[in-house]
């Protein structure tokens, strides 16, 4: 399988927005950051298996990775989820309330 450039740019984003180096998305995967590298270049491909892990390792859908659209059972984006996933657990308490303000005060706008 031969990866794109838009694979690789989504791979590359999530990284980022996950606060991965190359380096800690190549050990979470268990391939060499030079791969990660070219992945994100779109000079290589994967195997399935390397697809699946990296779906795992950046907590998104493969269907993200590959067509880059949001799987139908998935409320939020990948790149909300990566962002939720960066977030000290000793700080999710004040997330959900931030969330939750920010809805309410939507949900206030509408009426």
């Amino acid at each position: 399988m031969t990866t794109t450039g838009p694979i690789g740019a989504r791979i590359r984003e999530c990284r980022e927005l996950m606060g991965y180096t190359r380096e800690q998305l190549a050990e979470k995967v268990n391939v060499s950051p030079r791969f990660i590298y070219d992945i994100e270049l779109g000079n290589k491909g994967m195997s399935m298996e390397t697809l699946a892990k990296m779906g795992d390792a950046l907590n998104i859908p493969v269907d993200y990775i590959l067509l880059g659209r949001k799987a139908e059972n998935m409320p939020i984006s990948p790149e909300t989820l990566a962002l939720i996933e960066r977030c000290p657990d000793d700080r999710m308490d004040n997330l959900n309330e931030i969330i939750k303000n920010f809805i309410l005060a939507i949900e206030a706008g509408k009426k």
